[in-house]
């Protein structure tokens, strides 16, 4: 088995595993917010699951680097699965709480971010150039099925089965995962390409060297980081918005609306194979989006919410397959691991801050100046509407008009928006012809 055949045999167990890891991350966020009636609880929740891999993600990648990619998969498959047995636990002794979850899931973000990058970074490995943009559609595509099922079927286990069996069906996924890592030959690059006697951080340096050599790939990369501060304290309030007016179960087929979205967007990059000019896919995209954010929480409509949902993650699978085909061929393979981490690690930096500032601004600006009477509800109330849950909704809108400006922004700047035509490719030996693997 190799190629193509490869990919997706490991991409359908990670699929499965990845189906209960989100059952158990959207459960988790509601059940967060429903007992505590906090957003900012439910915002520290999403900072405690991200902020571990963000802070120690060069350095993962690294190791990454050094190690063989098979038993570092399997690794942090595992790890993540006794993260979630951690849960279950409390949750049956009934020991599980606010702060005990803010810990527990901060060890499955480190877990989950050596699973993203080791994963990443083999794909190059596994098909030959002709194949990159399939795969990455692929993977789009499963994230897509992911994003349709999940949320809906957390929202309907929550509203009759419980969390319990939430966290029991998470286990029981992280099985499909290891058992396919255990089966397929995952290919190394089969040479140490990290210097002896060179330390970690060493060669984190080095990587930041690497990629501050190619200047369209590291200046779009910042630019791109405050779009993504935008798009997740976006991510931090849509949740909150629609429960401020909808049921568990409904805010979870608006997830699974918008998973639709990102199948179809999966499936068309598969077809299409997306612009020649990678760059114009990455910054088209992702300017209707910031466009489609500045409309989405006009109206409290779950049909109006459920269609924009559905249209943004059908534009994001353009951006992501782009410049994840941008980055693998512009990047030699001996530094995959760290300067994707490096990559993950400078844009999802941006989370914390934007969950934190997401759920301050709203908690104790937005929300209370978009009551009856008061002056934000007198100047936007006519459009957003008043009372609870168009603070919010507001607030959306904003980083959609600055998202925007740093769409635009990016264009103005010729070594980011010619920067697939004049860096050269690399890896071409590996990207012509693939790797075997029995």
């Amino acid at each position: 088995m190799s190629g193509l055949r490869l990919f997706y045999f490991i991409l359908f167990g990670q699929s499965i595993s990845l189906l209960g890891s989100s059952l158990t991350g959207f459960a988790l966020g509601v059940w967060v917010y429903q007992i505590s009636e906090s957003v900012m609880q439910f915002t520290i929740v999403l900072v405690a699951s991200t902020l571990p891999g963000i802070v120690l993600g060069p350095f993962i990648g690294s190791w990454i680097d050094r190690l063989d990619r098979k038993p570092l998969l399997i690794a942090a498959q595992f790890g993540s699965a006794l993260v979630t047995v951690a849960l279950a636990v409390l949750y049956y002794l009934e020991l599980l709480g606010f702060w005990q979850i803010a810990i527990i899931v901060s060890f499955g973000s480190l877990f989950a971010t050596v699973l993203q990058v080791g994963f990443t970074s083999t794909v190059t490995l596994l098909v030959p150039a002709d194949d990159l943009n399939k795969a990455n559609a692929s993977l789009g595509m499963a994230l897509g099925l992911v994003q349709l099922s999940g949320p809906f079927l957390a929202g309907k286990a929550l509203d009759t089965v419980g969390i319990g069996t939430i966290l029991l069906l998470d286990i029981i996924s992280f099985g499909f995962g290891l058992g396919t890592l255990f089966v397929a030959r995952v290919p190394d690059i089969g040479r140490k390409v990290v210097a002896t006697g060179t330390t970690v951080w060493q060669e984190v340096k080095e990587a930041y060297r690497f990629l501050k050599s190619k200047p369209g790939v590291l200046g779009g990369l910042y630019l791109f980081t405050l779009i993504w501060f935008n798009v997740s304290a976006v991510q931090a309030l849509i949740t909150p918005l629609v429960l401020s007016y909808a049921s568990p179960s409904e805010a979870g087929l608006i997830m699974s609306v918008a998973g639709v979205g990102a199948l179809m967007g999966g499936a068309i990059m598969m077809a299409w194979k997306g612009p020649e000019r990678r760059v114009y896919g990455i910054l088209g995209a992702a300017l209707a989006i910031a466009v489609i954010l500045v409309l989405l929480p006009v109206y409290t409509s779950l049909i109006w919410i459920g269609f924009w949902a559905f249209t943004i993650m059908a534009l994001a699978p353009v951006a992501t397959v782009c410049s994840q085909t941008l980055w693998q061929r512009k990047v030699p393979l001996h530094f995959h691991g760290r300067a994707f981490s490096l990559r993950n690690t400078i844009m999802r930096a941006a989370q914390p801050a934007a969950f934190l500032s997401a759920g301050f601004l709203y908690q104790s600006i937005f929300e209370p100046l978009m009551a009856e009477g008061q002056w934000l509800a007198r100047v936007f109330g006519p459009i957003w509407g008043t009372g609870e849950g168009r603070g919010i909704a507001l607030l959306i809108s904003l980083f959609g008009v600055i998202s925007v400006g740093m769409v635009l922004l990016a264009w103005s700047i010729r070594s980011i928006r010619l920067a697939d035509t004049e860096l050269p490719d690399e890896n071409l030996e590996h990207l012509q012809t693939g790797v075997e693997g029995a």
